[in-house]
């Protein structure tokens, strides 16, 4: 039974974010009555999607009777709405190869490294290891990966990613798995080893990182 209750409360939350997400701005009691629900219960609901920041206080509406606050969005709430960046991503380079060959599409991913590494490369820079390390982590929890890293007895680090932002891309272009070492190389510095990857069907990408 706290299951159904959950998973009910789960489907009443996005479908708020829905309206939100339709109409711009809502009250609570317009909320209340395109839901078919108490206006206690939608209240009692936003104030944990508050809670979470998905939604905040846009304004007033001011009418006959008490001003009524109007709900709207957090851009943070847009995590919870479908994008297709994948598809999009894999049709432009699919473009790139039909017009320029593997030749194109390797210059394309050797300008991201680079641009990359110019835009993160200050971030490292003088750094001892131990810090490099830290940094390359937080630097990809930044861009959507779940990472964890940790030093072994003989000094080196252990990197792992166990999931992968842009892993429909890679198992259409493995290519690409090879251009994310060679920037992690470019930043920190040094050669690493990779002991698997999640486009060759390991449940993590692993890197070692010397000492």
């Amino acid at each position: 039974m706290m299951g159904i209750e959950r998973k009910e409360q789960g489907t009443t939350r996005q479908s708020i974010l829905q309206l939100l997400r339709r109409h711009g701005q809502m009250t609570a009691l317009e909320l209340s009555e395109s839901l078919c629900i108490g206006a206690v219960g939608v209240r009692q609901h936003l104030a944990m999607l508050e809670r979470d920041g998905l939604v905040d206080i846009a304004g007033l509406r001011r009418s006959v009777g008490r001003p009524s606050n109007l709900y709207a969005l957090t851009p943070e709430a847009e995590n919870h709405f479908p994008k297709r960046y994948d598809r999009i991503a894999l049709d432009l380079i699919s473009y790139v190869a039909e017009s320029g060959g593997d030749r194109a599409v390797e210059a394309l991913f050797d300008r991201r490294r680079e641009s990359m590494a110019r835009e993160l490369q200050p971030r490292l820079v003088g750094k001892a290891r131990p810090e490099q390390v830290s940094t390359l982590a937080t630097i990809l929890i930044e861009q959507g990966y779940m990472c964890e890293y940790e030093q072994l007895e003989d000094g080196s680090f252990l990197l792992t990613e166990y999931n992968c932002p842009i892993d429909c891309i890679a198992r259409h272009h493995p290519q690409l798995c090879a251009h994310e070492i060679q920037l992690y190389e470019d930043l920190i510095g040094a050669p690493i080893l990779r002991e698997s990857t999640i486009a060759q069907g390991s449940h993590c990408c692993r890197y070692r990182i010397p000492a």
